[in-house]
């Protein structure tokens, strides 16, 4: 006999109490399998894929993409085959959206299994204008989303091309010839011009000067601005930038070889983790944090360290937990790990927590060198590692070609100042510049 049952937003880790809807999976109608993805919910800085708790019929779909909700909030009801009194929610265990491990591959993301094509809706609004049909166009975005330079090229492809006949121009004889007079320039206008395509989802809107698209920030960029905010005006920073000369550490890093571990990749950033971590060891008030109830300094007995990813949904800092006790090997696969992970989407909310300290690999996102990191609360200190690059450096006396390191080193200056970051950062450089002192 069918059953009606509802399926509400589980609970999705602590202190998570809303989410965003930000993919729909199934449709109204649509038979599903029990653990099948049927919704993609972005809370905090993890977003999560939801399994259906049941076999059967999505009789309704009670949410909307872009939609806010809250733990509790009723997501689908489905017609399912069972007992005639099972019409309530289901338990805790059958909703459980069970974020993927921290050290699980990604989960592959299938295209929706409507018939509706995945678009964003200004994508939709230029396929109406350009009179194409989007089941006719093969999407290259994640899930087989259509993007506006899918439309481009279906519309290249159709549209035979012509070509101009030139235009002869009759020779003019010098005899002949009009001298040139001068010609009034009347006052430039602004051309009236087409909006730009921005392949960007939103409402369609307009201010005084044009057509615009309003769109909401997305539950990671508000917790992102969020917290950013907090650290901007409640702890006052102060950056010291430095250059660490990674030359012998380069030619370590590359003549390195694990015949047990052909594929482990060692980047220069698990390098600098373990210089921070030895750094903190003989610095611990870098590894401290401030109890602005008490008044206390929490001095931390463990070193769990934050790296900044960019990621499609904005920075994430997921953390490797007790950093200090790995090795530089070690610390590498923890990062192909957690950048593979977070990238993809594919992480706890509490991979991201429990950092003392943060490193944001800002060279990895392009030529950047020197900047100013952002102090996360409740820690006081955070390291950006610029973009090496060879420079002419003063070597015994002469000018030679180095690999050179730039390092931008915030602290907060309530608890730290220069008697105490200057050696810090010294011993981090010491560190990199000499780097059989890892052997230690």
């Amino acid at each position: 006999m069918a059953t009606m049952r509802e399926f509400r937003l589980p609970d999705l880790g602590e202190g998570v109490h809303e989410g965003q809807v930000m993919r729909l999976m199934v449709s109204e109608g649509e038979m599903v399998q029990e653990d099948q993805h049927i919704m993609e919910v972005e809370t905090d800085k993890a977003a999560v894929e939801i399994p259906s708790p049941v076999t059967g019929r999505v009789h309704k779909v009670h949410v909307e993409e872009r939609q806010l909700v809250h733990v509790g909030d009723v997501m689908f009801t489905f017609e399912s085959q069972g007992d005639a009194h099972s019409t309530s929610s289901p338990q805790p265990s059958e909703t459980a959206a069970a974020a993927p491990a921290m050290a699980a591959p990604p989960r592959s993301r299938s295209a929706p299994k409507s018939g509706r094509k995945p678009a964003s809706p200004s994508v939709r609004r230029i396929a109406r204008q350009m009179g194409i049909d989007l089941a006719d166009v093969n999407g290259s975005g994640p899930g087989g989303r259509v993007t506006r330079r899918d439309l481009e090229q279906h519309q290249s492809a159709d549209t035979p091309t012509a070509t101009a006949e030139p235009v002869s121009t009759p020779p003019v004889h010098p005899a002949t010839a009009v001298p040139a007079t001068p010609i009034s320039t009347p006052p430039l206008r602004s051309a009236p011009a087409a909006p730009l395509a921005l392949d960007i989802e939103g409402r369609v809107d307009s201010d005084r000067y044009g057509e615009i698209i309003r769109t909401p920030l997305t539950q990671a960029r508000k917790s992102i601005a969020q917290v950013m905010s907090t650290s901007w005006t409640t702890i006052p920073h102060v950056t010291d930038c430095n250059d660490a000369d990674i030359t012998e550490l380069e030619t370590l890093r590359k003549g390195f070889h694990d015949p047990s571990a052909d594929e482990r990749r060692i980047t220069t950033l698990a390098f600098v983790i373990r210089a921070i971590c030895r750094g903190l060891a003989a610095f611990p008030i870098l590894n401290a944090s401030l109890d602005e109830g008490s008044g206390d300094i929490i001095f931390h007995r463990y070193v769990n360290i934050g790296i900044g990813v960019d990621t499609p949904r904005g920075l994430v800092a997921p953390v490797i937990h007790n950093a200090d006790t790995m090795g530089v090997g070690e610390l590498a696969d923890h990062l192909q790990v957690i950048t593979d992970n977070a990238r993809n989407a594919s992480f706890a909310i509490e991979d991201t927590r429990g950092g003392t300290y943060t490193i944001s690999n800002a060279g990895a996102m392009g030529r950047t060198r020197y900047s100013t990191p952002i102090i996360t609360p409740g820690q006081v200190a955070c390291l950006a590692v610029g973009r090496a690059r060879k420079m002419p450096w003063v070597v015994d006396d002469e000018i030679v070609p180095r690999l050179i390191l730039p390092l931008s080193h915030s602290m907060d200056h309530r608890l730290v100042d220069g008697g105490r970051e200057v050696p810090f950062i010294g011993h981090v450089i010491d560190d990199l510049e000499n780097p059989m002192r890892f052997m230690l």
